[in-house]
């Protein structure tokens, strides 16, 4: 997206322009996770039972690597003039930085392993195979980090055909990696642990071997430079914060449906992360407009900046009719085609039924949360994020407790989601007034810093 000048033009266009290829990069992670539920979905019931349990675990290593992806391409954008000296010690502690953390984050969840099978009550001969697959996935889930770290750079120093390259090619290879390892060699959850471990340490290899051959990045002896680490403090901590709180809602959600049996936290759990994947429009649309927003930050492009938000979430809402007709409509053939148990694939279509068709304002208020977290108010997204998910947790809980029955927890989730349409509409007054009074809002070193990071991200 290199070289789009936001300032003027279209902005309908201008949006499209940008979240289109940001939508095709995003859907290569997709469909690996697509390709592994359907593998998993046609091994056992005790299989997919485990891989939903795994679904707020994983959000430790997602917060990882989006904090430090978005860390890096702050830090490699606002150092590219520096030459290549700089860049590789820069490089050098973003590595340094992720291994540690990613190290220390697998090894503490690999130690709490034996409580999350007593807090979720998993069954004695089931235990083992979660906590090996646990296990296998945090180490997994080291090299995935430094993956990260290693396409972002690339995306930093504008170089993300490259990148994009990268990732399409070893997505491919995990795909074939989990057809072989758990179809062909039978390997069930051990075959996506082999292949994680093998795509990710080749994707990262490959970044270091582009870096190298462009030599972006040469011999250099590193030291401990704080500087290069403060866009972690300043980017990255409040990423990894919002992710966290992912992490324990969805950890929350799955105790609240594990009383209900494995056949239901099986299909709960596929039926959720089809949610989570058709959340992914909404924020793609976001970070579009975020980039929009953060190249009208002068006083005579402020009402533009307005307009992006507006034109935006008009697309998202079009856009989301579409994506929660579709999904009600098509959830039995697609439940069906991903999940051979009929327990597991008729939970997963009796989740959808209930809560597909509030996607319609889910996916618009996804849009608004990332608009708000790259336009300077991420902290005001976070307690709106809170908000949402304690009302799931305490709601829910309740509710089934009373009623005996996990379909009334799907009815809060479908509820508060719909509800959610009464939080845009002041987001809406505050953007206007924001962007449209010339009185208000100036920018500030957030709205620089968010605008970076938008930046970095666009090319």
């Amino acid at each position: 997206m290199k070289g789009l000048d936001y300032t003027s033009g279209s902005v309908n266009r201008l949006l499209i322009r940008t979240a289109i290829p940001m939508l095709l990069a995003s859907l290569v992670n997709v469909t690996t996770q697509l390709v592994n539920v359907f593998f998993m979905g046609h091994t056992s019931q005790t299989v997919l039972y485990v891989l939903s349990l795994y679904i707020p675990i994983s959000f430790i290593m997602i917060a990882l690597v989006e904090a430090m992806q978005l860390s890096v391409q702050v830090a490699v954008s606002r150092s590219r003039a520096e030459g290549s000296r700089a860049f590789t010690s820069l490089l050098g502690h973003m590595l340094g930085s992720a291994a540690i953390f990613s190290i220390v984050a697998g090894g503490v969840v690999m130690l709490v392993s034996p409580l999350l099978s007593w807090f979720y009550a998993v069954p004695m001969d089931v235990r083992p195979m979660f906590t090996i697959y646990v296990a296998g996935m945090m180490a997994a889930g080291v090299p995935a980090v430094l993956a990260a770290v290693g396409g972002a750079a690339l995306r930093g120093l504008g170089r993300a055909q490259a990148a994009a390259w990268n990732s399409v090619g070893t997505a491919s290879l995990n795909i074939m990696l989990v057809y072989w390892f758990v179809s062909v060699a039978g390997m069930e959850l051990k075959g996506i642990v082999y292949a994680n471990l093998i795509s990710s340490t080749l994707s990262l290899l490959i970044s270091l071997l582009i870096l190298i051959l462009r030599k972006e990045f040469v011999y250099e002896r590193v030291t401990f430079v704080w500087k290069h680490l403060i866009a972690l403090q300043q980017v990255g901590i409040p990423v990894f914060i919002s992710y966290c709180l992912i992490f324990l809602s969805t950890f929350f959600f799955n105790k609240i449906v594990s009383r209900f049996g494995e056949g239901v936290v099986a299909g709960f759990g596929v039926g959720y992360r089809i949610q989570t994947m058709a959340i992914l429009p909404g924020i793609v649309i976001g970070s579009a407009i975020g980039i929009m927003i953060n190249h009208n930050l002068k006083e005579a492009h402020r009402p533009r900046a307005y307009e992006s938000y507006r034109r935006g979430l008009v697309q998202s809402f079009i856009l989301y009719a579409v994506i929660a007709v579709s999904i009600w409509v098509w959830r039995e053939p697609l439940t069906a085609f991903l999940i051979a148990d009929p327990v597991s694939r008729a939970e997963a279509a009796r989740y959808l039924a209930v809560v597909s068709l509030s996607y319609l304002t889910m996916g618009p208020m996804m849009t608004t949360l990332l608009t708000m977290e790259q336009s300077g108010r991420g902290y005001q997204a976070l307690l709106m994020n809170a908000a949402y998910f304690l009302l799931i947790i305490v709601a829910g809980w309740g509710l089934t407790r009373i009623f005996d029955h996990v379909g009334y927890f799907y009815g809060v989730i479908a509820f508060v989601n719909a509800a959610s349409l009464l939080c845009i509409l002041p987001v809406i007054r505050l953007f206007k007034k924001d962007y449209t009074d010339s009185s208000g809002h100036k920018p500030t070193d957030a709205d620089e810093q968010e605008g970076l990071a938008a930046q970095s991200y666009s090319t």
